[in-house]
C-alpha cells in the first residue's frame, strides 16, 4: 500500500512564497486561533487555505506542483 502524508505550506502575510511547516506548527497555531480543529482541517482537506493575522496556510497540492 502506498500512501503520502500531507504536508503542510505557510505564507506570510507580506509575501508570496509558500513554505513548508511542520505539522506542529500548523496545529498548534490553528487551535490557538480557531479552537475546534476539525472544521478547519475539513477545510484544507478541501483545498482552501486557512487565514490567521500572521498569514495562510494550506496542505501542499501535488496535483499542481511545477516540475
Amino acid at each position: 500500500m502506498y500512501f503520502t502524508l500531507s504536508q503542510y505550506e505557510f505564507k506570510d502575510s507580506d509575501s508570496d512564497d509558500w513554505h513548508k511547516v511542520s505539522e506542529s506548527f500548523v496545529l498548534d497555531k490553528l487551535v490557538d486561533v480557531f479552537g475546534p480543529l476539525t472544521p478547519k482541517l475539513a477545510e484544507m482537506l478541501k483545498g482552501k487555505e486557512i487565514s490567521i493575522s500572521e498569514g495562510n496556510f494550506r496542505i501542499k497540492n501535488y496535483g499542481n506542483e511545477k516540475k
